[in-house]
């Protein structure tokens, strides 16, 4: 049977209860605040973190940014570039065209050149073998000069002093002359008239001058009745100023 409790003792017994409740609940929210405060310092750190590495990531966009600009500024300049070579190249394969072009002409030239010296070495053989007589007998003489042929004959030869009337022995000379001459194909020949010092003052030949130049016309003349072809005749007096 159980004891019979006072009144007082019966409220120290609803004392001790109630006391007991109190701490109890004490307890449990301070484990829950300690746990929550770590889990929200791990969201902080975990913030941080994040946030350092959008930071990161951030610097990261900024830098490819940049390294875009540049790389397409790099790209303009380079594409300038391309187009200046370009253009430069192009330049130059038009100057090795030009150039291929010179080069072909100054060969054609040449060799034209070369066939032309060919040829007037052949010439000059055949009029000196041809006209042997006369060049031994100095009649004439045939000279290479420049790239020409220079044939000449004596003035006492060919004329009287003061005339330009064509002695005997100097028509049979300029006969043989010209037909070695008419066998040249294409050359011109200029026919140049010389005279002595002495001066000339006749009617017909008021100077040395006229003279000379009655002379080269009269054997342009004769040239051309001996079969040469008047369209390759040039005649030149020269006077007593350049002498032979």
């Amino acid at each position: 049977m159980a004891p019979n409790r006072t009144p007082r003792s019966r409220a120290a017994a609803w004392l001790g209860a109630c006391c007991t409740i109190p701490l109890l609940a004490c307890v449990v929210p301070t484990a829950t605040h300690h746990a929550e405060v770590a889990r929200m310092r791990a969201l902080e750190h975990d913030r941080d973190q994040r946030e350092q590495e959008f930071q990161h990531l951030r610097s990261k966009v900024q830098q490819l940014q940049s390294k875009g600009r540049d790389l397409k500024l790099e790209r303009e300049a380079l594409s300038e570039e391309r187009l200046r070579l370009l253009g430069d190249l192009e330049q130059l394969r038009e100057g090795n065209l030009t150039l291929e072009d010179a080069l072909a002409d100054e060969r054609a030239v040449r060799e034209a050149h070369e066939r032309e010296i060919a040829e007037l070495s052949g010439t000059y053989g055949s009029l000196v073998e041809e006209l042997e007589r006369e060049v031994e007998a100095g009649k004439i003489e045939i000279h290479r000069l420049k790239g020409r042929l220079q044939v000449r004959a004596l003035d006492k030869i060919l004329f009287d002093s003061g005339q330009a009337v064509i002695k005997a022995e100097g028509q049979q000379v300029l006969a043989s002359l010209a037909a070695e001459l008419v066998k040249l194909k294409g050359h011109r020949i200029e026919v140049q008239g010389h005279t002595d010092n002495v001066p000339g003052q006749t009617a017909r030949f008021p100077s040395n001058w006229e003279l000379s130049a009655a002379r080269a016309v009269t054997v342009l003349r004769f040239l051309t009745d001996h079969g040469l072809r008047p369209e390759l005749l040039s005649a030149v007096g020269l006077g007593e100023f350049q002498p032979i």
